[in-house]
């Protein structure tokens, strides 16, 4: 089951969804035949959860079946030497659309350097966004907490 065109999730959301549900499949499919099938399928599935029809060839555009020997290669690789996370908590808004995240986490291991905070090899994990709709002091607590670790485990930065 889907989550409708019509949920209060940003459309980010969706259209990650949709592209990992398709990468999914193409991983699945031995030919593109298949795929186009089981792509067909899943569309029509979400064009009756509401989803638009140009919103879905759009998003469809940024995953082909061309790519699949390279995806199947790379498979499980991209988790390899991320080093430790940060988490960034924030809300939903459109402007995170216009950030690039790792621009940020030059900027906060630059700052720390020039500040004379020496910033361990292992810290070279991502940014992670922590997206919420309303404010909740769960997550800035559980974020502060894991970053503190972090930063506690990984630098010279005593919080």
């Amino acid at each position: 089951m889907y989550i409708p065109w019509s949920s209060a999730h940003p459309e980010a959301v969706k259209r990650s969804f949709i592209k990992a549900e398709l990468t999914r499949l193409m991983i699945l499919s031995s030919k593109k035949c298949f795929y186009e099938d089981s792509k067909r399928t899943c569309f029509i599935n979400l064009m009756r959860r509401g989803y638009p029809h140009e919103k879905l060839d759009l998003f469809a555009s940024e995953v082909q079946y061309t790519s699949r020997v390279h995806v199947l290669l790379n498979k499980g690789s991209k988790h390899i030497h991320r080093g430790v996370p940060l988490l960034f908590p924030s809300r939903y808004n459109d402007v995170w659309k216009y950030i690039n995240l790792n621009d940020v986490f030059d900027k906060i291991t630059s700052y720390w350097s020039r500040h004379g905070c020496s910033v361990s090899d292992e810290l070279k994990g991502p940014v992670i966004k922590s997206l919420r709709r309303t404010e909740n002091l769960w997550i800035w607590q559980v974020s502060g907490t894991w970053n503190s670790w972090v930063l506690v485990a990984h630098t010279n930065v005593r919080t």
